[in-house]
């Protein structure tokens, strides 16, 4: 059995979240103060305030609090919600995300012993930047972001990428993620391992072949990693 030497993970809604992505977590708390937005509403204010702020420039330079809040406000304003409400969700959004991320960085510093750890985003050119912020960078080996290296998930170019920089092959890495096409059909197309963190989310996904495992949790991951010891 192929030894894991090499551990990667995407961020939004994996290192700062337990399987739920931005936009979810936006999309329900609107829910639950406005419950007339429909889903497809919420969508398409969701793409246009996301393009709006690839088009300011102004991402590599954002911090994560940053980053939300330029995105989180576009989509309020777009909907015509209280910014008073948005002002709200924001405090507990980045509250929580600083929280996961405090304690999977504590998770990370355990595997950095054995394993060569990284991360790759679909991003604004801001991960490296977010990384520094929490203290994860020292334990990472490589950090890809789409919006530097030109390559978006779940094109495999951006994980042949990550492979190369730390010089291992597809089947000695594993990738964890939250997003089943850009992370788990993405990572399986070169060959990797892959981990599908669901969190205690009900799988809606009916199709999850490109999945090797399912975390409700990122420790989780442990009990795989131990199968691949060598």
């Amino acid at each position: 059995m192929t030894k894991i030497q090499a551990i990667l993970f995407d961020f939004g809604g994996t290192l700062d979240g337990n399987g739920l992505h931005w936009r979810e977590r936006a999309y329900r708390f609107i829910r639950s103060k406005f419950p007339h937005v429909r889903r497809e509403e919420f969508d398409q204010a969701d793409r246009a305030s996301v393009e709006k702020f690839v088009a300011s420039g102004n991402g590599p330079a954002c911090s994560l609090r940053q980053t939300a809040d330029a995105i989180f406000a576009r989509i309020y304003e777009k909907l015509e919600l209280n910014p008073r409400i948005r002002d709200v969700f924001l405090h507990d959004f980045c509250r929580d995300a600083e929280q996961w991320l405090r304690e999977n960085r504590q998770w990370l510093a355990a595997l950095q012993a054995n394993y060569r750890l990284g991360v790759i985003s679909n991003n604004f050119g801001n991960t490296k930047g977010w990384c520094d912020d929490y203290a994860l960078s020292p334990l990472l080996d490589v950090i890809v972001d789409s919006t530097v290296v030109g390559i978006k998930k779940p094109d495999g170019g951006i994980f042949r990428t990550a492979l190369s920089e730390l010089g291992v092959s597809a089947d000695e890495a594993i990738y964890v993620g939250d997003t089943y096409l850009d992370d788990m059909v993405g990572a399986k197309s070169v060959g990797m391992w892959t981990a599908w963190l669901v969190g205690d989310q009900p799988d809606t996904c009916q199709e999850s072949s490109a999945a090797d495992y399912q975390l409700s949790q990122l420790q989780d991951l442990s009990q795989f990693l131990s199968n691949h010891d060598g």
